[in-house]
């Protein structure tokens, strides 16, 4: 079984525009799931910049900015309770035997909303990388 650091380099060296996307979602799950779930605005200062943690539309996010105060990214954690009915109907209308588990809102100056979506039925867990114009599997894992 690979570590979340060594998966995500798996991930990474695949392709390099996607990947850049990739690494940002997996490092701030990585810190979002270290972090309580308070319902006011918290941050943290790092030497590349401040990450504000808040809640936006009921979701739980995660936006950067870099030292100069420049917006880098802004991550949205949907939960069970609130996933987008239409990605979540896009998703299953091509892995109608998957349920979703979650789905993440990337967002990043000049570039296309990206939805990170996990599935998972009895025997496999998959997590599906979604645009406007195009769906793939980034992962694709058995359960063991």
């Amino acid at each position: 079984m690979l570590s979340i650091k060594q998966e995500t380099f798996l991930i990474i060296k695949t392709n390099k525009m996607k990947s850049r996307i990739l690494a940002v979602l997996f490092g701030a799950a990585l810190l979002v799931a270290s972090t309580s779930y308070a319902s006011d605005n918290t941050s943290s200062k790092s030497v590349e910049g401040y990450v504000i943690h808040s809640v936006i539309e009921g979701r739980q996010a995660m936006t950067a900015y870099n030292k100069k105060g420049k917006w880098v990214y802004t991550i949205q954690q949907y939960s069970i309770d609130n996933l987008d009915k239409n990605i979540v109907d896009r998703v299953r209308s091509v892995y109608y035997d998957y349920g979703v588990t979650a789905i993440q809102k990337v967002e990043q100056p000049g570039m296309n909303v990206v939805y990170v979506v996990h599935l998972e039925n009895t025997k496999f867990l998959k997590i599906i990388r979604l645009t406007t114009d195009e769906m793939e599997v980034v992962q694709d894992l058995v359960k063991g």
